[in-house]
Order: structure tokens, then C-alpha cells, then sequence
């Protein structure tokens, strides 16, 4: 099992959008380390909070006529495909499938930070004509990165 830590370094400057994340990483910990008995609710109750994450974040986006919802809405609905194909498998037994499906989801909300809610948090902050410039320093980073990467 990797290490999963939330850390200041991942806050987007968005408050209710850290809070999220940050009790994410809380909760995927917690399943992480359960023992085999109450893995199974947990990983549906954890289902069941991500895609309440997912529905106000996206409403969120809708509010504010966000040019880059249906990406987002995308990547949102593959990772609760992904969680929906295991969990039948998960509620049968297979505890094996559900820790593996699991451990993937650090490495892809590290992904989906960095890119799409980076992007949206610098949106947020000029719909809200209060740019934080802990975003701004975050996106110019993530976009500098993007780059380097690509030459």
C-alpha cells in the first residue's frame, strides 16, 4: 500500500475545495488500513461520498457556466464507473479488488488535481473577482511543468 497523505502542497487556495480533498485522502486512508471485515461498507460508503463530492462540485461548475464541465463531469463519471464496476465484486467478497481499485485512486486524483481542479479553482477565483494567488502560483507551476514535459 502506497503512503496517502493529505498535504498543504495539494491545497488549491479554494477553501471548500481543500476541505474536500483533504477529507478524501482522510477517508481513502481509513479504508486503506481497515481489516477485511468492514471493508466492504466502507468502500461503499466511500463510493457514496465521492459521488456527492463529484454532484456539488459539478453544480458548482454549472453555476458558474464553467467552459470546462463536460471534461470534468467525464473524468468524474470514469472513476465512479471504475467504483461501481468493483463494488458487486467488493459486496461478494472479493475484499482483493476492492484494496486494488482503491490504492489507484491516490495516483489519479494527484492527476486530476494537478490539471482539472487547478483549472477550476483559478476559474472559481476569477468568477469571484478574488484571485488567491496561492492558485495562480499553483497553476503557473502546473502549467510550466506541463511544459517542460512536453519539449
Amino acid at each position: 500500500m502506497q503512503s496517502i497523505k493529505w498535504s498543504s502542497d495539494m491545497s488549491l487556495g479554494v477553501k471548500d475545495m481543500d476541505e474536500a480533498h483533504k477529507e478524501f485522502f482522510e477517508d481513502l486512508t481509513t479504508l486503506l488500513t481497515m481489516d477485511d471485515e468492514g471493508f466492504a461498507p466502507a468502500f461503499m460508503q466511500m463510493i457514496g461520498k465521492v459521488e456527492k463530492d463529484f454532484q456539488e462540485e459539478e453544480a458548482l461548475m454549472e453555476e458558474i457556466d464553467y467552459p470546462g464541465l463536460q471534461g470534468h463531469r467525464e473524468q468524474h463519471a470514469r472513476v465512479l464507473g471504475a467504483l461501481h464496476h468493483v463494488a458487486p465484486h467488493v459486496m461478494s467478497g472479493d475484499i482483493a479488488l476492492g484494496r486494488e481499485a482503491a490504492e489507484l485512486l491516490p495516483q489519479w486524483f494527484l492527476f486530476h488535481l494537478s490539471t482539472m481542479d487547478t483549472a477550476l479553482a483559478f476559474a472559481l477565483d476569477l468568477d469571484g473577482a478574488n484571485i488567491n494567488p496561492v492558485t495562480i502560483r499553483l497553476a503557473a507551476e502546473r502549467i510550466r511543468q506541463a511544459s517542460d514535459r512536453s519539449t
